[in-house]
C-alpha cells in the first residue's frame, strides 16, 4: 500500500515540476529579443507539437494503468490462506481407509459395505484438494503478486526518471541558448518512463494470463473433483 501512495505522491510531483517548467520556458521566451522572434516561434512549434503531445501520452498511459491498481498484499494472504487449507485436508485422505477407523472396522452389513464403495473417491477428492487446488492456485496467485510488485517499481522507477529530466530541462530552461536542450531532454525522460512502464505491464499481463490459465483448467477439472464427481456419499 506504501508503494501506491508513493506512487500518486510521485505523479503529483512530475505534474508541479513540468508546470514550473512551463513557466520557466514562458518566462524566458516573453523576453526574447524582436529580432530572434522567429526561433522562438519555431521553438514553440516544436514545443507543442513533440513535447506535449508525448506528455499528454505519457499521462493517458499512466492514467490508465493506474486506475486499475491490483493489491498484490491481498493475493499474498489468499495464496497463505490457500496453503492454510491445503496440507490439513490433504490428511485427512489417509482416514479415509475403512481399516483406519475402529467405528467402521467395527461397522458390518450392506449399508457398510456400500460405503467403503465411496471410500476411495473420497480419498481421492481429499488428496486432491492439495493436487489439484492449493499447489497450483497458491502459486498462481503468488506469480500475479510478485507481478504487481515489480510493476509498482517500474513505475515508480520511470516516474522518477521523468521528474529528473523535466528538473535537468528546467536547468536547460533558464537560458534562450539552452531551450533548443529542452525538448530533447524531456522526451529522452518519457522515453525511458514509457519502455519500463510498457515492460512492465507487459510481464503483469503474462503472469496475469498465465494465472487465469491455470484458473480455468482448474474448473474444468475432472480426475478428482470435476463436476459431478464429487463422490455421492458426501453430497
Amino acid at each position: 500500500m506504501d508503494q501506491v501512495q508513493r506512487i500518486h505522491e510521485l505523479l503529483d510531483e512530475v505534474q508541479q515540476k513540468f508546470d514550473a517548467l512551463v513557466g520557466t520556458v514562458n518566462n524566458v521566451l516573453s523576453h526574447v529579443p524582436f529580432l530572434l522572434r522567429w526561433a522562438a516561434d519555431k521553438f514553440l512549434d516544436w514545443w507543442n507539437g513533440s513535447v506535449v503531445p508525448r506528455w499528454h501520452d505519457f499521462w493517458a498511459e499512466v492514467g490508465q494503468f493506474l486506475s486499475y491498481l491490483g493489491a498484490p498484499w491481498v493475493l499474498e494472504s489468499r495464496q497463505d490462506a490457500w496453503a492454510d487449507v491445503g496440507a490439513p485436508v490433504a490428511a485427512r485422505a489417509t482416514e479415509s481407509d475403512r481399516s483406519a477407523s475402529d467405528v467402521d472396522f467395527e461397522w458390518t452389513g450392506q449399508a457398510a459395505d456400500r460405503y467403503s464403495l465411496s471410500l476411495g473417491a473420497q480419498r481421492s477428492a481429499l488428496a486432491g484438494v492439495l493436487d489439484n487446488l492449493t499447489s497450483r492456485i497458491g502459486p498462481a496467485l503468488g506469480s500475479v503478486a510478485s507481478a504487481l510488485y515489480i510493476f509498482y517499481a517500474a513505475v515508480v522507477a520511470a516516474v522518477i526518471a521523468v521528474v529528473a529530466g523535466i528538473v535537468a530541462a528546467t536547468g536547460e530552461a533558464v537560458t534562450v541558448l539552452g531551450l533548443p536542450l529542452v525538448p530533447p531532454t524531456v522526451l529522452t525522460a518519457l522515453g525511458v518512463a514509457i519502455v519500463a512502464i510498457g515492460a512492465a505491464v507487459t510481464n503483469l499481463r503474462g503472469q496475469a494470463s498465465g494465472a487465469a490459465s491455470t484458473f480455468a483448467d482448474i474448473a474444468n477439472e475432472t480426475s478428482s473433483f470435476g463436476p459431478g464427481d464429487w463422490p455421492a456419499a458426501v453430497i
